[in-house]
C-alpha cells in the first residue's frame, strides 16, 4: 500500500487557470462595489439632508425618513444579491478546474502505484503514514511552474 499527499488548495493556486478566474472576480467584485458605492453616496446625501435642512415640514421629513428606509432595505438586498452572483461566478468558474485537477492527481496516483491520496491543504489529518508528496508530479503533468 502507497500513500501520497498533496495540497490541492497550493496546486489550484498555481494553475493559468485560476488566476484567469480571480482576475474576473476581482472585475465583477469591483463593478458590484462601484454601483454599492453609489447606493451608499445616495444614502448620506439623504441622511445629510434629513439633519441639515431645518426648513423641511413634518410630512416633508416623516417622507424623506421613509425613503431613507427603504434606500436601506435596497443596500441591504443588493449586498445580499451582489455576494450571492459572485459566489456563483466563482462556482461556474472554478468547477472546471477543479475537476481537471482532480483528475489529473488520480492519473497521477495510477501512474505511480498510489493507493491512497491524502488532501492536505485543509489540515484536517491529524495523524497518518509517512507518503510521498505528489504535488511536483501534478505540477509537471499539468505544465505548471
Amino acid at each position: 500500500m502507497k500513500i501520497a499527499y498533496i495540497n490541492s488548495q497550493q496546486l489550484l493556486e498555481k494553475t493559468p487557470e485560476a488566476k484567469t478566474a480571480n482576475d474576473q472576480l476581482l472585475q465583477m467584485a469591483n463593478e458590484l462595489d462601484s454601483l454599492y458605492q453609489q447606493y451608499i453616496m445616495e444614502y448620506q446625501k439623504l441622511a445629510n439632508e434629513i439633519q441639515t435642512n431645518t426648513s423641511l415640514s413634518a410630512v416633508a421629513r416623516e417622507a424623506k425618513m421613509q425613503d431613507i428606509g427603504l434606500l436601506e432595505q435596497r443596500i441591504q438586498q443588493y449586498e445580499q444579491e451582489s455576494q450571492q452572483r459572485i459566489d456563483a461566478r466563482k462556482k461556474e468558474l472554478y468547477q472546471p478546474v477543479i475537476e481537471k485537477l482532480t483528475q489529473t492527481i488520480k492519473d497521477v496516483a495510477k501512474e505511480n502505484g498510489y493507493t491512497y491520496v491524502i488532501d492536505n491543504s485543509l489540515g484536517v489529518i491529524i495523524s497518518a503514514p509517512e507518503g510521498d508528496d505528489i504535488l511536483p508530479l501534478v505540477q509537471k503533468k499539468l505544465n505548471i511552474q
